[in-house]
């Protein structure tokens, strides 16, 4: 392959942290990244959503991944971030500590996950080897139930 030529079959990760771990989604799941602003908390929903923003005119639910992967939140800071992504159509914003790069990865280094932890967490697509560094990649269509992405849907309506 020519220097500079990318493979076809490479991936570009959004690259993330939550509590000094680092994740990685699918790029093309993702429409933007904004800087953490007023979220409005909503009644009665799941203890994993922080609530619902407003971008542009459109009500989008907020996803608390600290929450949704039962770790200490910490502290909130001026390098919090909100990703956009959409799965099923649904836009939702996962509440991130801070957003790093995006990066390109080969297939070859995305190593399947400890099975021991990937059968109770699905939505683990794989870990990224990186130097010393390693990504955990999610698999955002996995990450939530078709019942939770129906809840985030019927959210947006209602507000």
């Amino acid at each position: 392959m020519a220097v500079g030529a990318s493979n076809t079959n490479d991936l570009q990760v959004v690259v993330f942290s939550i509590t000094e771990q680092y994740f990685g989604i699918d790029i093309s799941s993702v429409s933007e990244i904004i800087r953490l602003e007023k979220i409005t908390p909503i009644p009665q929903a799941p203890v994993y959503v922080e609530g619902v923003i407003n971008i542009r005119g459109r009500v989008i639910p907020v996803i608390n991944l600290h929450e949704l992967f039962n770790v200490q939140l910490g502290e909130r800071s001026d390098s919090n971030r909100v990703v956009i992504v959409e799965v099923g159509g649904q836009k939702f914003g996962l509440i991130v500590e801070a957003v790093y790069e995006v990066r390109k990865i080969s297939p070859d280094m995305i190593h399947p996950a400890p099975t021991a932890i990937s059968l109770n967490q699905n939505y683990l697509e794989g870990i990224i080897l990186d130097g010393e560094n390693l990504i955990v990649l999610i698999n955002l269509k996995k990450l939530l139930s078709e019942q939770d992405l129906d809840v985030l849907k019927a959210m947006e309506e209602s507000a």
